[in-house]
């Protein structure tokens, strides 16, 4: 958008959303970006909706050591160190930046987009990690100001819609928006086990302390059964409860 664009729709409704994710490991079949990109359309979708601008996404996020009994959940014995989703034996580690650097660079975002006068800024996260969520939590009630500005942490995550780490729900996200960026094929054909801790791909069983039996993914979160429907009913959803927050925040704000 040139800055004639950007203000015309800020006079309109002056909303804006700032997508954000790792760039982080979502098993064999599926593209690092998958957190960035799903912010990003979930953004989309409910600028469609409600009005704003959306930004690039921001291909950052943070995390944590796992602790010894979600380990164990995972088909580990408990002992490992193990961070985020950097499971031994993965080709390519994921880049995660450290929590009060990642807390700096969305603040000064947020600082710019104000100077700019946006009244409603949505951060849009698409990663799981409790910390990451924490923090952007802070940041946003930090940055709020009463009367002029309100930050909001926006988002999936929130109902128990996902609660899974690159199965059925996010491979049907890809599936959907981006198939160029996913591939099936590297992973084994049905019914062969999908183990946790082989495959970095995380049911909703073993999120909510409870794993399959084998540490394998459970048959209804199984990717493999993906579809791109799903994928896009989710998507609706998300994007629906976005711009219903962000409606509400500016008519806060104008007294409506």
């Amino acid at each position: 958008m040139r800055p004639h664009d950007i203000v015309a729709v800020r006079r309109r409704t002056p909303i804006a959303y700032l997508p954000i994710g790792p760039m982080e490991w979502h098993g064999p079949h599926m593209a690092v970006g998958m957190d960035m990109l799903h912010a990003h359309t979930m953004a989309l979708e409910a600028a469609r909706k409600a009005g704003g601008v959306v930004l690039p996404p921001l291909p950052l996020g943070t995390e944590t050591y796992t602790d010894p009994e979600r380990l164990r959940h995972r088909g580990f014995t408990g002992t490992e160190r193990i961070y985020g989703m950097d499971y031994p034996g993965f080709a390519l580690p994921s880049l995660y930046i450290e929590e009060s650097a990642f807390a700096l660079i969305v603040r000064e975002v947020v600082r710019g987009l104000k100077r700019q006068q946006f009244k409603v800024i949505a951060l849009v996260n698409g990663h799981g990690a409790l910390n990451h969520r924490n923090t952007l939590m802070r940041v946003a009630a930090e940055t709020t100001e009463p009367g002029r500005a309100t930050v909001l942490l926006a988002g999936y995550l929130y109902d128990g819609r996902y609660r899974e780490h690159a199965a059925i729900g996010e491979t049907s996200y890809l599936l959907a928006y981006h198939p160029e960026a996913i591939d099936l094929a590297a992973l084994p054909s049905l019914p062969a086990p999908l183990r946790y801790r082989d495959y970095g791909i995380l049911d909703r069983q073993t999120v909510v302390g409870e794993p399959s039996p084998g540490y394998a993914v459970a048959a209804e979160h199984d990717p493999r059964r993906a579809t791109p429907e799903r994928g896009r009913d989710d998507v609706a959803y998300e994007s629906d409860q976005i711009a219903r927050r962000v409606t509400e925040a500016l008519a806060a704000l104008d007294g409506g």
